[in-house]
């Protein structure tokens, strides 16, 4: 009798919970999940068809994500961006205390118009923005404490805070900004599993969690496991993209291959231009047809400058020379460079010297994670390397490869070649090689750490001089 009670309560228990989860299954992909699934997948999502599913502020957020996404990613205009968006926000206004999440919403539009200034090189308009943001955002942490979207907040905001270059850093210490770098990771990877069975809010997170990895320190380790985790599951074409270029950074972009399709040009064409820095990384000939066919159908140019370099890498090495002269000019013939990746690829391209082959093979072996090839390739070459600026980057480049492979000896030894011959260098092969060295010697030597960080500091007068400034301070606060 015991037996059979006990079997009818474990009976009971699991329809119990098969009907949980159903109407759990059925609760997470809500109209509004279906729509942020659409918006993120790139999809158009009537305004009729919203007006039905979501609530006026819903309907606010979902549009203001659409702008947004077309802003950052096809480099719409953005004055139609700044005209939708005070109408969007005054509706957020209206409502945010009528429906679940409002306020974290408000705080979400304004956050990624933050961006959107930035990305255009309005910094002030920007800190503004994430101002009014971040006092939504507290608004939110009050009135609903429990509330999800309140962990992608309070991650975002964490590491926007603890990563924004000077003088902005200071600027926003002045109105009571602060943020902590491992307290933003983790609520935003929080964030990433409390959204698992959304169909829109899991990408979402995904997405989020993806760009943060991709724009701010974190263990490659780390990086690895999540684009591991989602390899196999049905993303959105943004969230392989951003994870590919985790990959990229990461220097394993072969994590991300079976991403690279037939038709992703008509998917999501910012992968095609992944794709043509794959083929070009692996030495393959296909990839100058698919970085023309990327710079031909791009409209937004976004990468462009950036796919130009590549071509002009992938015709230095097959010593087409004119063709390599000819993809410099374009270069410097755009009106528009949006990303990282554009800026980089100008200001290579108005380098007094050009490529040196050997010093190029290594730095694609290394970008492509084949670290014993690029040691292979400058070392049977070295003789052909000559000149300070030559040499500072052979032994910069001689030093990655080592501490990639862990053999911290031979990487001291060449970042400190590099510092020795770098002083007049304006490049950033020097101060890199230093903050490196320094970050060897975080745990066991703290006073040699500090002084290759001291170094970096004397070093630092040219490339990437705000970036590197803002590593270095980073180094300073790990050091025991």
């Amino acid at each position: 009798m015991v037996r059979a009670l006990h079997l009818k309560l474990l009976l009971a228990s699991c329809l119990l919970c098969a009907v949980s989860h159903y109407v759990y299954a059925q609760k997470v992909n809500t109209a509004y999940q279906q729509n942020l699934y659409a918006v993120l997948n790139g999809d158009s999502v009537p305004n009729d068809t919203l007006a039905i599913a979501c609530g006026p502020a819903t309907r606010a957020y979902l549009k203001n994500y659409r702008l947004f996404l077309n802003a950052m990613i096809q480099g719409d205009s953005s004055t139609e961006y700044r005209n939708a968006f005070k109408s969007i926000s005054d509706t957020l206004n209206k409502y945010a205390e009528e429906e679940e999440g409002g306020w974290a919403f408000l705080s979400e539009i304004y956050l990624q118009k933050g961006l959107v200034e930035y990305n255009a090189n309005k910094q002030r308009d920007a800190l503004f923005s994430f101002f009014k943001a971040h006092r939504y955002w507290q608004k939110s942490e009050r009135e609903q404490p429990d509330l999800v979207c309140n962990l992608k907040l309070r991650g975002v905001f964490n590491l926007l805070m603890s990563n924004m270059p000077q003088p902005y850093k200071r600027m926003a210490g002045w109105i009571g900004f602060s943020g902590n770098s491992q307290a933003g990771f983790k609520a935003l990877n929080t964030y990433l599993k409390a959204s698992s069975y959304k169909i829109g809010s899991e990408q979402d997170a995904l997405i989020y969690t993806a760009f943060s990895y991709l724009k701010f320190d974190i263990n490659d380790t780390q990086t690895e496991n999540l684009i591991r985790n989602w390899q196999d599951k049905n993303l959105v074409p943004l969230a392989q993209f951003v994870l590919t270029r985790c990959a990229f950074k990461i220097r394993k972009p072969q994590l991300a291959h079976t991403w690279f399709t037939d038709s992703i040009s008509e998917v999501f064409l910012p992968m095609l231009y992944l794709q043509g820095k794959y083929q070009t990384l692996r030495f393959d000939d296909r990839a100058e047809n698919t970085l023309l066919d990327y710079i031909r159908k791009n409209t937004s140019g976004h990468f462009v400058a950036d796919a130009h370099r590549y071509l002009s890498w992938y015709y230095f090495l097959k010593n087409d020379t004119a063709n390599y002269n000819q993809q410099l000019k374009l270069i410097s013939k755009l009106s528009v460079y949006p990303t990282w990746e554009d800026k980089q690829a100008r200001y290579e391209s108005k380098l007094s010297e050009s490529y040196h082959k050997v010093l190029l093979q290594s730095r694609m072996l290394f970008d492509a994670g084949e670290y014993k090839s690029a040691i292979d390739t400058l070392s049977t070459h070295q003789e052909s390397i000559s000149g300070a600026a030559q040499n500072v980057e052979f032994q910069y480049r001689l030093g990655r490869c080592y501490q990639m492979i862990k053999d911290h000896k031979r990487a001291i030894f060449h970042y400190s070649e590099a510092i020795k011959t770098g002083g007049n260098d304006k490049r950033y092969f020097a101060p890199y090689a230093a903050m490196l060295a320094a970050e060897l010697f975080l745990d066991k030597n703290p006073i040699t750490a500090k002084f290759y960080l001291n170094e970096a500091k004397r070093l630092n007068n040219g490339e990437h001089k705000a970036e590197i400034e803002r590593r270095i301070e980073l180094l300073q606060g790990q050091l025991k």
